[in-house]
């Protein structure tokens, strides 16, 4: 897959203050996304994003150990989007429209924008 800088900082922009839905697949083939709304550019070169997720969450390992995901940027009319991948413990995907994205992770169709990512870092953040 080929980088174009100029499609990365478009997507960026779309992203002021808004809510993320971050989507992977396991080796087994199960879909898994999150809310997230702690998103952000580190770097535009080498281009770098950083997101975070609760060390208690049911997915950590799958995000962890993931080769590639998708960060999908809502648009203002997606809320209901959003509060389904914030909840716990239903097939977050039933009635989303999505396709099928790098590594098979979902893309949220009529998003803002979506990134694919082959993540580099998993790194633990420790809070002084």
């Amino acid at each position: 897959m080929s980088f174009d800088a100029r499609d990365f900082r478009r997507a960026l922009g779309k992203f002021a203050t808004g809510v993320t839905v971050i989507t992977t697949r396991d080796s087994a083939g199960e879909n898994f996304g999150v809310t997230a709304s702690s998103f952000n550019t580190v770097s535009m070169d080498p281009p770098l994003i950083l997101w975070s997720i609760d060390k208690g969450a049911y997915s950590l390992a799958t995000y962890r150990d993931a080769e590639h995901f998708v960060v999908n940027v809502l648009g203002n009319d997606q809320v209901d989007i959003s509060n389904r991948f914030a909840s716990r413990g239903e097939d977050k995907f039933s009635g989303i429209a999505v396709e099928e994205g790098i590594g098979g992770s979902a893309k949220v169709k009529g998003a803002a924008a979506s990134l694919s990512v082959a993540p580099g870092k998993f790194m633990r953040a420790v809070i002084i």
